[in-house]
């Protein structure tokens, strides 16, 4: 038998099986090595075989097809690259996955503004949306308007009307027109979304919203009662000027943590805005003469003030006295994060004759003394209406009993009665007070008093005289003995003529409190909520801390009698 020659370069397919005639050449298959692919000379008739599928590896560039009587490779003339294959096959998966149907939206129509801007991109910006076609009815086509706005009134209560309202008119019509509701924008709470910058042109998104609120003050604030702004640093000006266009029905204003303030804007208010009657500057950058000229033009209807210690205080305090504000209710002055040790002088009985309707007076953390004191003087008419005078301070005070007398002598409704700090009072100057219903007395010491001697013995006095009305009492960092305030808190186990203690908060932080007095009062005062033990000296370790809810101060009674 002779052997047929390889020969690569021509790639040949031999024959399968031979003719029986045929002497010479008997069956062969070629070999792994050479795999011809172009059969030579026409192939000759043979008995059908079943053909037999073989799949070359992945990295092999030719297959094999079976025909009847001859084996041809026949190669891969367009081969891909593995990588390229690879990301192919993962495309065309992804490809085959089925997919999910998204509900439709609406998209909300294009509105703009007659300078061009398309109001319906800007944040905080609501357009209705146009109507789909396609959409079914869903359960917003069939609630009535009246329920989703009292559903949004409970939202705006606790969320805010801005950027609530703002988003949820661009849901559909039905919430759009519920959220377009005059009720829903009575309250108003604004801070600036960009980045607060000094100085420099505003950018574009500074620009989108400037116009957002140039569209939303004419059509959404015309009942507008209450408008704050916080922590603006630019465009306070601007935003004050669009609301005294627009807001008519304005009857409070409050900038907080704001810069730049101009007179001019603060004045043109009251006259825009007849109904103004509230102003809170607190912690605001606002020019010297811009609340002087505020309190003239609005002083006749202004009934609450807020103000942040400044240099024109004294100026202020003149106004008053005077009588510029004769409706003024609420007057609070503070000294803001910084400690200020500027001092001034008060006009006790001028500021009663100028403010008689007072209820609210607060002097927080302020150096003041009064003015023209002294047994010569007379009287004045006092605060008949006064419910709250809060005194407390962190630093020196002039309050004394004559001073505390001068300004209460005239108040019987007092309920709220704040002396933090105050060191130079004693209990029988409060004792003295005309105040019968007093519900909270706050006389806590929360720094140090070495300039001053704190009183040993009265504190009897205080409880006994108000233990049937008093709900909170401070007396943080008092010097009484153990024996003293045994003396005082038995006024809080006593049920004579069937009145029970309703003693809500106590705070004896650092004082002389026995386990017997405490266990005694925690055990008559069934409503105590809140009870403040840190550093008291004789009570056991592991209790000396402060019990917030009656069952923490259960346990507390639980382990003062396990010591006891």
């Amino acid at each position: 038998m002779e052997e047929v020659p390889e020969d690569s370069s021509n790639r040949m397919a031999l024959p399968l099986q031979e003719d029986s005639s045929s002497s010479q050449q008997s069956h062969f298959k070629p070999s792994k090595r050479s795999r011809p692919s172009v059969p030579v000379g026409p192939p000759q008739k043979k008995k059908k075989r079943k053909s037999s599928s073989r799949r070359p590896s992945a990295r092999v560039g030719y297959h094999i097809h079976e025909a009847e009587d001859m084996l041809l490779i026949v190669p891969n003339l367009e081969e891909p690259t593995p990588r390229a294959h690879r990301k192919k096959a993962c495309h065309l998966r992804k490809l085959a996955r089925p997919k999910v149907q998204q509900p439709k939206c609406r998209q909300p129509r294009r509105v703009e503004t007659p300078n061009g801007a398309d109001l319906s991109r800007v944040p905080g910006r609501q357009s209705p949306p146009q109507e789909s076609a396609t959409s079914g009815p869903g359960w917003g086509d069939h609630i009535p308007l009246e329920i989703l706005v009292r559903i949004f009134q409970v939202l705006v209560a606790s969320e805010g009307a801005v950027p609530f309202l703002c988003r949820a008119a661009r849901v559909c019509r039905l919430w759009y027109d519920a959220a377009s509701q005059s009720v829903l924008w009575q309250k108003v709470s604004l801070a600036p979304p960009w980045p607060s910058r000094s100085k420099g042109p505003p950018s574009k998104l500074e620009k989108k919203i400037l116009s957002s609120l140039e569209w939303l003050v004419p059509n959404r604030f015309l009942f507008l009662r209450e408008l704050s702004l916080s922590h603006w640093k630019n465009y306070v000006p601007l935003m004050l000027k669009a609301v005294s266009e627009s807001c008519p029905h304005l009857t409070s204003l409050k900038l907080s943590h704001c810069q730049s303030v101009t007179a001019k804007a603060l004045v043109t208010l009251p006259r825009a805005c007849p109904q103004l009657d509230s102003l809170n500057l607190q912690n605001s950058q606002v020019e010297s003469a811009a609340v002087v000229g505020f309190l003239e033009a609005a002083g006749k209807q202004l009934r609450q003030l807020w103000l942040t210690y400044s240099s024109q205080m004294t100026s202020i305090i003149s106004l008053l006295s005077n009588g510029c504000c004769p409706q003024l209710q609420l007057l609070e002055v503070d000294t803001g994060i910084k400690p200020n040790s500027q001092h001034f002088q008060l006009h006790i009985e001028a500021l009663q004759t100028g403010c008689p309707r007072l209820q609210v007076l607060r002097l927080l953390n302020l150096v003041w003394s009064p003015k023209m004191g002294g047994r010569g003087v007379a009287l004045g008419p006092g605060f008949p209406d006064l419910e709250e005078l809060c005194l407390a301070t962190s630093t020196i005070t002039y309050v004394s009993d004559e001073v505390l007398h001068r300004l209460l002598h005239g108040s019987p409704h007092l309920r709220v009665l704040d002396l933090r700090g105050c060191a130079r009072l004693t209990p029988a100057g409060l004792a003295s007070l005309p105040c019968p219903d007093l519900e909270q007395l706050h006389l806590g010491l929360y720094g140090s008093v070495i300039w001053v001697a704190l009183p040993k013995e009265g504190s009897p006095l205080l409880t006994w005289k108000w233990h049937r009305t008093l709900q909170e009492l401070d007396l943080n960092g008092q010097c009484y003995r153990e024996e003293d305030l045994k003396q005082a808190l038995i006024a809080f186990s006593s049920t004579e003529s069937g009145h029970s203690p309703i003693l809500r908060s106590l705070s004896l932080k650092g004082t002389q409190v026995t386990v017997a007095t405490i266990s005694s009062v925690i055990s008559s005062c069934p409503a105590l909520s809140y009870l403040n033990l840190s550093s008291c000296r004789y009570l056991p370790r592991g209790l000396k801390k402060a019990y917030r809810g009656q069952a923490e101060i259960q346990w507390c009674l639980d382990q003062l009698l396990t010591a006891t």
